[in-house]
């Protein structure tokens, strides 16, 4: 006897490895199920890139005409800018170049927000960096990190709530006269500011941030592993030039099909790099373990060490503090850095409070920032254990590549080039999702072909009709 066999005879077998099917599926489903996230903080991302450039071109108030004399006291544009503001005291003033606004910070707790000394010190720190937020766009929130000037990523627990709560306000002010220019306040939470709603989606999808941060940062995660099974999907099975076209050209004069299929695999391949460091460095704010991880990496196998608590001024010493005190600060950091583009200056509110002082050597850029603390009657210099502290050219190579986090993450590092490069990237990822849900939905509707409906030829039987035979006549 002969045996058939039951298997489909025109049922293709798959090509592809084990290794590259597993893959497949999980870059579809893991896909699908990040996907809206990551459209969301790409489109933000991609918007928020350049806020300093078109700040710039929107806001005129932040900018004066340059004058042939010297500013005026930081003192003095605090005691104009504190009556403008009834009575409420400044926390920072901040100088930049002859044709900046000069800028006096004002941060204000929530009542709800507990008055407790970690929650002022850690807002008035991220005030100091917030208000001075069109020459230093260093928000970094990471909320691991206590240190305000950029430190945006250190990966420690942090108390979202606090951190995030009161108003920040900035006062415009013309450094040559003190006159007001413009009063803009900021909430993390509720602010009509146009950038910060764009931020608040890109950090939290516009949900509490102890809800939205960690939902965002598993998108990013699962988006980071999306890019390495991309690039094992995409990779020519031979490098042979007509399969080499297909994985770096796009056949634009195809159906709409292939011409998606080619959007996705291409443009996917060529971000890839680009998208890896934006996404590697933006979840430095997301997980704690991620921050220490990649300092782990980048210094070779050295711990992330870096003290929580403020620098403290001697509080032996019981003089009061005197507004003066910070004019000292300005003057001796713009006589030793003459050619920076900005000075910020903070204001003690206690006597245990130090005066911080950050110096940011290039416009629009925070890596290169210089950062100092010191007493607020002796201004004896207070060091910090701080991968942002002193002067960057002094500082290591992985806190060098710490302080350059916030500045690859936006493509800063690389000025405006590297922000145009940032912006193209992020918009492709918005569209990674896109054109990957129509590859996969195309399939799903005709992808699947009808089962041919057999044919069968009848062939006509003869009927075969029975002979009549006579019947013979019996005799009997």
């Amino acid at each position: 006897m002969f045996s058939f066999s039951k298997s489909n005879p025109n049922k293709k077998k798959s090509k592809k490895s084990l290794f590259k099917r597993v893959m497949a599926w999980l870059h579809l489903w893991l896909g699908l199920a990040s996907g809206i996230i990551v459209v969301i903080v790409s489109i933000t991302g991609c918007i928020y890139v350049f806020e300093n450039e078109i700040r710039d071109f929107i806001e005129d108030w932040r900018y004066v005409e340059p004058q042939e004399k010297a500013f005026l006291l930081p003192s003095q544009l605090v005691t104009i800018a504190d009556k403008t503001m009834k009575g409420k005291h400044a926390t920072s003033v901040t100088f930049g170049t002859k044709e900046d606004a000069a800028i006096v910070g004002y941060f204000t707790q929530k009542k709800d927000e507990g008055k407790d000394k970690e929650g002022k010190n850690a807002g008035k720190r991220r005030e100091g960096k917030r208000r001075n937020q069109d020459l230093a766009k260093n928000d970094n929130e990471n909320g691991k990190s206590q240190v305000k000037g950029k430190g945006k990523e250190k990966g420690k627990d942090e108390k979202p709530k606090r951190r995030r709560g009161g108003i920040f306000t900035s006062v415009y002010m013309n450094p040559y006269t003190g006159e007001v220019l413009n009063v803009k306040s900021v909430s993390r939470s509720d602010s009509p500011d146009f950038f910060r709603f764009i931020l608040n989606g890109h950090r939290a999808l516009w949900l509490p941030y102890d809800i939205g941060r960690p939902i965002v940062g598993i998108a990013v995660l699962i988006f980071v592993f999306l890019l390495i099974s991309g690039i094992v999907l995409w990779w020519p099975t031979k490098w042979i030039k007509s399969i080499i076209n297909k994985s770096f050209k796009i056949k634009t004069d195809a159906s709409f099909k292939r011409v998606n299929y080619d959007l996705h695999n291409v443009l996917g391949f060529y971000s890839c790099i680009f998208l890896f460091f934006i996404s590697a460095t933006g979840l430095v704010w997301s997980f704690g373990w991620w921050s220490k991880s990649l300092y782990w990496v980048t210094s070779g196998g050295k711990p992330l060490v870096e003290s929580r608590e403020s620098p403290k001024s001697d509080t032996t010493n019981v003089k009061t503090f005197e507004l003066a005190t910070i004019d000292k600060v300005l003057l001796n950091m713009s006589k030793q850095n003459p050619q920076a583009s900005g000075i910020l200056v903070t204001i003690p509110e206690k006597p245990a409070d130090a005066i911080g002082a950050f110096v940011y050597k290039q416009k629009n850029t925070f890596y290169n920032m210089d950062r100092y603390s010191f007493d607020q009657q002796t201004l004896k210099e207070i060091s910090i254990q701080s991968p942002f502290s002193g002067k960057y050219i002094e500082a290591n190579i992985p806190d060098k590549i710490r302080r350059m986090n916030y500045d690859i993450h936006v493509g800063a590092v690389l000025g405006l080039t590297g922000k145009i490069l940032a912006f193209l990237a992020s918009l492709i990822s918005a569209s990674l999702p896109i054109t990957g849900f129509i590859i996969w939905w195309g399939k799903q509707k005709f992808g699947k072909k009808p089962a041919a409906s057999q044919k069968v030829s009848a062939k006509g039987i003869p009927v075969v009709k029975p002979k009549v035979i006579p019947q013979k006549e019996v005799t009997v």
